[in-house]
C-alpha cells in the first residue's frame, strides 16, 4: 500500500512538470491570445471605477492597439450640461485606454468617443464609437445626524447661471459636525493636546451647472475610522498643474488623479499632527501643510501637542524643507480676540450653555496653570489661540500669508521668520 501510494504520487509529479495536463479547459482556463469581455467600439472592454475610488469614471480599455486623437463627449441628460475633452496620447498609455469622467450616477450614460487606433504593422484607422455605460447611485454610507436626512448633494438646486459660466464644474466639500458615532473616540498622549479628537464624516463631490452630481470620490474606501492614522476631515483640496488633486484629512495628505489613481497617499511626517483646513502647493512643487506639533516643550517644561499653530513645507518626496512655528513668531498670550468669544459659539467646541459668556483674564490666567491641553479656545502653547485657516504662498518674496481666526488677523510672514505685516 505505501509503495503504491509513493508511485502515484510520483506519476502525477511527472504529469505536471513533464507537460501532461490534467486541466479541462472546457470548463475554464486562460483566455488564450484574445480577451473575452464584451466589447462595445472597436477598441477594448468598459472598466467602471478603475481605481476603486471614483464610481463615476470608467476606463475604456486600448484593446491592444495604441491610440492617438482621442476626444470624448458625455452626451448630457435632456436640457443638461455636456462634458467633453480631448485625452492625450501618453494619458492614453496611463489609464492602458480612454479614462471616462463626468458619468451620471443612477443612469444609463451615453458615452461618445472618437479615436486613432494603430499598432505594430497595424494601419492608422479613424472610429467614432458610441458607448453606453450604466452607473450605481451616490454610494456614501449616510452621516446618520438629522440636520443631514439624505446623502449630500443629491438635490442641488442651482439658482442662477450666467452663460459664459454655463460649462464650468464645481468642487464641493462638505462636513457633518458631530456624525455617525464612528470618529472621534480618540485623544492624543504622550504627550498630550492636539485636535485629534476633532474627527467628522466628510464628503467630495463634482456638481454640473445643472446641479446633477458628475464626480465624487468614495470617502468609505479611502477612510478608517478605527485607526487614527488613516481617519480625519478631508480639507484642503487644490488642483494641482497636472490636474489631480491634493488634500489631506488628520495625519496623513494624499494625490489622487481624478480616475482615482494614487498618486501619492503619506502619513505627516513625524515631527507635526493634526492636519486642517489648508494645503498649499507652491510653484516649485512643494506643499506647505497647515499642520501642528506633535511635541513642545514649554517655557515652563510641560511637554504638548500644539493645535494649528504650524505650517510644514514639503517637498515633492515628503521630505521636510522648512516650517513655520508660530507660537515662536506670533505671540500665543495675545487675548484680544480670545476673550470676545462667545464661548457657546466657538467653532469646534459649540456648548449652548456657554452662550453669552466669554472668558475673563482670570479664566485665562487659571487655564494656563492647569494641565488643560489641546482644543480649547484660550491663550498659551498647546492650546487653540491661532486657529490658522488658510496658508497662501507668495513667491515674490518668498512668504507666506496666513488667516489666524483666535487672532483675527492676516499675516504675511517671511522666510527669515519674520511678520511683514
Amino acid at each position: 500500500m505505501k509503495t503504491r501510494s509513493i508511485i502515484s504520487s510520483a506519476l502525477v509529479a511527472v504529469m505536471l512538470v513533464g507537460g501532461l495536463s490534467t486541466t479541462a479547459f472546457a470548463v475554464g482556463g486562460p483566455s488564450g491570445p484574445k480577451v473575452k469581455y464584451q466589447v462595445q467600439g472597436h477598441i477594448g472592454e468598459v472598466r467602471l471605477n478603475p481605481y476603486g475610488l471614483t464610481p463615476l469614471t470608467a476606463v475604456v480599455g486600448n484593446g491592444g492597439y495604441i491610440l492617438k486623437d482621442i476626444k470624448v463627449t458625455i452626451v448630457p441628460k435632456q436640457g443638461g450640461q455636456t462634458i467633453s475633452y480631448t485625452v492625450d496620447d501618453q494619458i492614453a498609455k496611463t489609464y492602458g485606454g480612454v479614462p471616462i469622467f463626468g458619468l451620471y450616477p443612477s443612469y444609463e450614460n451615453k458615452v461618445e468617443v472618437s479615436y486613432t487606433r494603430g499598432g505594430l504593422h497595424i494601419k492608422d484607422e479613424k472610429f467614432n464609437d458610441k458607448y453606453t455605460i450604466v452607473t450605481n447611485g451616490v454610494g456614501f454610507i449616510p452621516s446618520g445626524i438629522l440636520s443631514q436626512p439624505a446623502i449630500p448633494f443629491s438635490k442641488v438646486t442651482v439658482k442662477k447661471v450666467d452663460k459664459k459660466f454655463a460649462d464650468r464644474l464645481y468642487l464641493l466639500n462638505n462636513l457633518a459636525e458631530n456624525s455617525h458615532g464612528k470618529e472621534a473616540q480618540a485623544v492624543w498622549n504622550n504627550p498630550v493636546g492636539g485636535a485629534l479628537e476633532w474627527n467628522n464624516d466628510s464628503f467630495t463631490y463634482i456638481v454640473d451647472t445643472q446641479g446633477e452630481v458628475r464626480w465624487y470620490f468614495d470617502k468609505d474606501k479611502l477612510l478608517n475610522p478605527g485607526d487614527i492614522y488613516n481617519t480625519g476631515i478631508q480639507m484642503g483640496f487644490r488642483q494641482n498643474a497636472d490636474g489631480a488633486l491634493t488634500w489631506g484629512y488628520g495625519q496623513r495628505y494624499v494625490k489622487y488623479d481624478l480616475m482615482g489613481r494614487e498618486i501619492f497617499n503619506r502619513r505627516l511626517p513625524l515631527a507635526y499632527n493634526d492636519f486642517s483646513h489648508s494645503l498649499d502647493n507652491m510653484q516649485n512643487g512643494h506643499y506647505l501643510l497647515r499642520v501642528a506639533s506633535a511635541n513642545t516643550k514649554r517655557p515652563d517644561g510641560k511637554n504638548v501637542r500644539t493645535v494649528r499653530d504650524v505650517v510644514a513645507e514639503v517637498d515633492e518626496n515628503g521630505y521636510v524643507v522648512d516650517d513655520w512655528n508660530l507660537f515662536e513668531i506670533l505671540d500665543p498670550y495675545r487675548k484680544d480676540v480670545i476673550m470676545a468669544l462667545d464661548q457657546g459659539a466657538v467653532c469646534l467646541n459649540v456648548d449652548a450653555s456657554q452662550a453669552g459668556h466669554t472668558l475673563s483674564e482670570a479664566d485665562i490666567a487659571k487655564l494656563d496653570s492647569s494641565n488643560n491641553f489641546g482644543d480649547i479656545a484660550s491663550t498659551g502653547t498647546g492650546r487653540n489661540w491661532a486657529h490658522v485657516n488658510s496658508v497662501d504662498y507668495d513667491p515674490n518674496d518668498d512668504s507666506i500669508i496666513i488667516s489666524s481666526r483666535h487672532q483675527s488677523a492676516m499675516i504675511k510672514i517671511g522666510r527669515d521668520k519674520k511678520v511683514k505685516w
